[in-house]
C-alpha cells in the first residue's frame, strides 16, 4: 500500500518521526502525524485546517499541553504496518537519504542480553536521545489504516494528505480527541469543512 501514498503523504509519514524526536517523545502518534502534515500548509485537507486557524505553533502547543512523555506504547510495529502495505525498509531508505546512514537504527546497549525483541518493546522516554528507530503508537497505525479506508470510500487510487487529515478527524482515541479540542476544533464540523473544500477543488 505504501506505493499508493502520494509523495506528500509519504513525506508526512517520514517527517512524523522528526516531529516525535523534536518533542523528545519515544513513539510516533497521531499528534506527530498532524504536526508533520502542517509542514505542508497548502496541501489538500491541511489547507482547510490552516484556514480554520491551525498552524504548526498552535498544534505543537496543543500537543505539549495534552501529551505526557509516557503516553506512547512501544510495540513491534513493522508487522502491523506491513499488514496494510507500509514498507518500513522503504521508509528507512528515505530517512537515511535525508538524515544519513543508520538514522533509524536502534541504539546498541551492551548490557541488553534480552535481544532485539526487548529493544522493540521497551518504553522509550523523553531522555532517550539516541538516533534509533521510533515506533508507531497504535493510534497512529490505526490512522494510517483509516486513511486507506478514506481513499477507498472516495474511490480514489492514491492516499494523499487529505485522506490522512480525514483519518485523523475520525480517530477517537483520547490523545487525538484532546489535541483537536485544545485547538478549538469540533472534529465532525471540521471534517465537513474538509470534505466541502475537497468537493470544491475537484
Amino acid at each position: 500500500m505504501f506505493e499508493r501514498f502520494h509523495k506528500s503523504a509519504r513525506d508526512a509519514v517520514v517527517r512524523a518521526q522528526r516531529e516525535a524526536r523534536e518533542l523528545r517523545h519515544g513513539w510516533i502518534g497521531t499528534e506527530h502525524v498532524l504536526l508533520a502534515l502542517l509542514a505542508e500548509p497548502g496541501s489538500p485537507g491541511v489547507e482547510t485546517l490552516v484556514r480554520l486557524g491551525v498552524d504548526t505553533d498552535s498544534c505543537r502547543a496543543a500537543v505539549s499541553a495534552v501529551v505526557r512523555p509516557d503516553e506512547g506504547v512501544v510495540d513491534d510495529d513493522a508487522e502491523a504496518l506491513h499488514a496494510f502495505g507500509i514498507d518500513l525498509d522503504e521508509v528507512r531508505g528515505r530517512a537515511e537519504q535525508a538524515f544519513g546512514e543508520g538514522a533509524l537504527d536502534a541504539p546498541r546497549d551492551a548490557d541488553d542480553h534480552r535481544g532485539r525483541a526487548f529493544r522493540r518493546r521497551r518504553r522509550l522516554g523523553p531522555d532517550d536521545r539516541g538516533p534509533g528507530h521510533i515506533p508507531f503508537a497504535h493510534r497512529a497505525k490505526k490512522a494510517l489504516e483509516l486513511a486507506l479506508r478514506e481513499a477507498i470510500a472516495r474511490k480514489e487510487r492514491h492516499i494523499g494528505t487529505e485522506h490522512l487529515v480525514l483519518a485523523l478527524l475520525r480517530s477517537d482515541d483520547k490523545i487525538t480527541t484532546a489535541v483537536f479540542e485544545r485547538l478549538g476544533l469540533d472534529r465532525q464540523a471540521t471534517r465537513a469543512h474538509v470534505e466541502a473544500d475537497l468537493r470544491e477543488a475537484a
